[in-house]
């Protein structure tokens, strides 16, 4: 099952037609066929094939309210050499989200709840910070909670361990303080929409499944979709999860995690096609509340400033050949998914994979022009960039280097190519070309990034219209970290945070230090800064007491900001 199939929809009313495989005239003629380019579509999934024994993808084409096509590539099971199909199911990671925020919804328009309702009034047992975290805020990104994969993570727990809902809320509930204040910023998190899962659980009696199956996925005629909130649930014509040890051998990657809300939906190409037409359904066609729950759904979040989101319950909005883009993705084990509405185009593509490399917001994309390329928009539609003009001041080999923002646990290389810079991030670069002295442009096609260096060299602003908080952002340039050995003298011993329950055993040799996790291999501190550290789990703060000496270890990402190790004797802990 290699190349794409055609499959005729709504009892043969909607034609897809493949190079080399034409539709027959009548039926196509009979509501007009949808055509795209199919080696295009080809190409872009060419990575993955039955033949060859590789796991791989399902994608779909929902056109004015139908499924128009549907191709598979690869396998749904290597050991059985189970190929992928229209039904097989795939795990949605946090492409789930917009269920859970679909059925909160619900809830709410029939008074069982309200999206301003403070969390704690259904989760009492979770720390106050100051001001009330709303049922919105945990759908908007906005509440400053700490995201209870990292915890987790951070406590030697593993995606293929066991861990439960109460393994999760436990942890929640020991954060003594938040990311940020409330309201304040957006920062995607995962624990918001876990949350929502409890509340539902105990403001309906009924778990999440429960409520989705009884109202979304039953009304909306999926009946192979589920919320998998049980390890040991079966779940028919799954898929399984594999991550590539090299192009031809792939390993299990699968996880037993059973916290559900910001995850755990399982479906396919065919129930998602049903979702993603409830999206262009009128009040006259259904009597499900197709437009208000998409009105609602789509309605974008906002900050306390004011600053208007890019995304809003569970749907991140972009801009793509000039038309408005409602999507996202999902990422969990071995499993990726997108779905990718255009509603000015009433056109959806949807890309499932059971590979953890799989690219899916790029492949729904190419899945999207293949079909843009033959009957939608043909540019990008948005302004040009103005020609470069000739640098002045600074070279720009003079701010090429790193550059981290410590609160946000990031860190930037600015490299120079051919004339341009690129800016490069841990798993993904951006090429930009000088427009006047010391601002640079996204050099691809609609790009929206910009970056201005300080004149003193010392930090860079990156501001992007197109990012879901479109506020600039600044990062410190780090000059080089002055650290000789006897700084670090004392940095070894063992941390302890009572937040994660969990301690790091610090060993240093030299300048390299190393701390083992739990089930893990650990990571290593490279030193970007006096006392500030660059690791594998993000940016570390080292803090001292008055004599200089270390006290604490502060860990930043992108889930938790400056969770704390604080050092203590190796025998307290054996107590």
């Amino acid at each position: 099952m290699s190349v794409a199939r055609v499959t005729w929809a709504a009892a043969g009313l909607v034609a897809l037609l493949l190079t080399g495989s034409p539709a027959p005239p009548a039926r196509a003629a009979a509501a007009g066929a949808l055509f795209f380019k199919s080696e295009a579509v080809g190409k872009a999934f060419s990575a993955w094939s039955a033949n060859g024994g590789t796991p791989g993808c399902a994608f779909g084409i929902v056109k004015d309210g139908r499924l128009a096509a549907v191709g598979g590539y690869g396998l749904a099971n290597i050991e059985h050499r189970i190929g992928i199909g229209d039904d097989t199911n795939f795990d949605l990671g946090s492409t789930s989200k917009q269920f859970t925020a679909a059925v909160l919804a619900l809830l709410a328009s029939d008074g069982t709840l309200s999206l301003d309702d403070d969390v704690r009034t259904y989760i009492p047992e979770l720390p106050e910070y100051g001001r009330p975290i709303t049922l919105r805020d945990l759908m908007n990104h906005t509440s400053g909670l700490r995201d209870y994969t990292d915890l987790l993570s951070l406590a030697g727990h593993r995606e293929e361990d066991l861990t439960t809902s109460a393994d999760a809320l436990a942890m929640l509930v020991r954060q003594k303080r938040l990311n940020f204040p409330t309201g304040t910023a957006y920062r995607y998190c995962n624990s918001g929409y876990f949350l929502l899962s409890i509340v539902v659980q105990r403001v309906t009696g009924k778990s999440l499944r429960a409520v989705a199956a009884e109202r979304l996925f039953k009304p909306l005629g999926m009946t192979g979709t589920t919320y998998l909130d049980d390890h040991a649930q079966i779940v028919p014509r799954r898929a399984t999860g594999y991550k590539t040890i090299n192009p031809r051998q792939f390993a299990t990657a699968m996880s037993d995690w059973e916290q559900v809300g910001d995850g755990g939906v399982q479906t396919s190409i065919e129930d998602m096609a049903k979702w993603a037409a409830m999206f262009d359904q009128s009040p006259s066609t259904s009597t499900f509340p197709s437009a208000w729950l998409r009105t609602t759904l789509e309605t974008p979040g906002r900050l306390n400033d004011g600053t208007e989101l890019a995304y809003a319950l569970g749907l991140a909005f972009e801009r793509h050949r000039g038309l408005r883009v409602v999507e996202h993705g999902g990422s969990w084990a071995g499993y990726r998914a997108m779905l990718m509405r255009f509603p000015e185009k009433r056109l959806a593509t949807i890309v499932l994979c059971n590979v953890a490399e799989a690219d899916t917001h790029s492949l729904a994309y190419a899945v999207a022009d293949a079909v843009f390329d033959t009957s939608g928009p043909q540019a990008d539609g948005t302004p040009g960039r103005p020609p470069g003009e000739p640098a002045t001041g600074r070279r720009a080999v003079e701010e090429l280097g790193r550059y981290y923002n410590e609160s946000l646990g990031e860190i930037l290389t600015v490299d120079q190519k051919e004339g341009s810079i690129l800016i490069k991030e841990i798993d993904a670069e951006a090429p930009f070309r000088q427009t006047v002295a010391q601002t640079w442009v996204h050099a691809d096609p609609g790009g929206d990034s910009v970056v201005r260096f300080a004149d003193d060299g010392g930090s860079l602003e990156i501001r992007d219209d197109s990012a879901v908080d479109p506020r600039p952002v600044t990062y410190l340039r780090a000059r080089g970290a002055r650290l000789p050995v006897d700084m670090l003298e004392g940095i070894e011993g063992t941390y302890w945070s009572d937040e994660v329950k969990a301690a790091w055993r610090v060993s240093r040799k030299g300048t390299t230090v190393t701390v083992p996790l739990p089930n893990d291999g650990g990571f290593g501190m490279q030193p970007l800064a006096e006392d500030l550290f660059t690791s594998d789990q993000g940016l570390i703060r080292l803090r001292r007491n008055a004599r200089m000496q270390p006290v604490s270890l502060s860990l930043t990402n992108r889930g938790v900001v400056d969770l704390t190790f604080t050092r203590v004797a190796d025998d307290t802990l054996c107590r």
